[in-house]
């Protein structure tokens, strides 16, 4: 059995698993260290009915764009990469930039043309993004601790500082 057959399998199981309750498929292959080939998913649509879609966080345009398959709702991982993907076909995002500042990413599904969310996210970059993150959430008044898991590491004194300074700078999220 080739690795085609292989995942194929294995994404054939994990859906029938959970059926009736909605299998996505969740494609970045930066982080698993290989791309779901769209025949796989194609042939997995057929094998298992409550299949629905995916989503997607690869990046450039050319390696997201071949997983805008008919039928499957996919959902926009990459901020940067809103616009095409809606109008590509998309439905709707799924980003981590959405855990800290929903509004934005409503914002930006709802009127992709209107809004830029590549300074929020390289400001949260400065710093360990996940750390960030829930410090942005945190300070929004949900309660929630600064730990992260290893190897990830929390903010330092001096990063919750200076995250708190651009949070009260910065005019897309000083209003929010």
């Amino acid at each position: 059995m080739g690795h085609g057959a292989e995942l194929l399998a294995h994404l054939t199981a994990a859906a029938r698993a959970c059926d009736p309750t909605a299998f996505y498929v969740y494609e970045f292959a930066a982080r698993s260290g290989y791309a779901v080939p769209p025949a796989v998913l194609e042939r997995l649509r057929d094998a298992a009915p409550n299949f629905r879609g995916l989503k997607v966080s690869d990046t450039p345009w050319e390696s997201f764009r071949p997983y805008l398959i008919e039928g499957l709702d996919i959902f926009v991982g990459p901020e940067s990469l809103l616009p095409q993907g809606l109008a590509g076909g998309a439905v709707g995002a799924v980003s981590a930039l959405g855990s800290a500042f929903p509004e934005l990413v409503a914002a930006a599904v709802r009127d992709p043309g209107s809004a830029d969310l590549g300074p929020v996210r390289a400001a949260l970059e400065r710093f360990p993004f996940q750390a960030a993150a829930k410090f942005v959430v945190a300070r929004r008044g949900v309660p929630l601790g600064p730990d992260v898991r290893r190897p990830l590491r929390t903010l330092t004194h001096a990063e919750q500082k200076e995250l708190e300074r651009w949070l009260e700078s910065s005019s897309p999220v000083a209003a929010l």
